[in-house]
């Protein structure tokens, strides 16, 4: 008799499936946003569809979900490489070869400073 009484809920509807897909895209878009190479101030977006296909007799429905996370890409980010030949290959090295150096890596890595 109870489920006579039973109305479709987001709860039951599709077999429930719809508070896991809601949740796992959720933790997608609080994912994005946690993401320091995302903008912060960007709007994300969850979207529920729902597509309810009667029967022909009008004795039921079909109903299809979906659910859509629309999340902020990664920011852009530049950065420099100098070209340097090496025998007869070309190499990309981060700093310009052509000027000098101040520290080497292991002294400004371990904190060194000249006195």
């Amino acid at each position: 008799m109870d489920h006579e009484k039973e109305e479709v809920s987001l709860g039951n509807l599709c077999g429930g499936a719809i508070e896991e897909v809601f949740q796992r895209e959720f933790a997608a878009v609080l994912a994005n946003i946690a993401d320091v190479n995302t903008s912060a101030e960007a709007k994300r977006k969850i979207s529920l569809e729902f597509t309810i296909t009667p029967f022909e007799d009008r004795s039921g429905a079909q109903v299809t979900f979906s659910c859509k996370s629309k999340t902020v890409p990664i920011e852009s980010v530049k950065g420099t490489v100098f070209l340097q030949r090496r025998g007869l290959v070309m190499v990309a090295v981060p700093h310009d070869p052509k000027q000098s150096r101040l520290f080497d890596s292991k002294s400004a890595a371990a904190g060194d400073r000249p006195s």
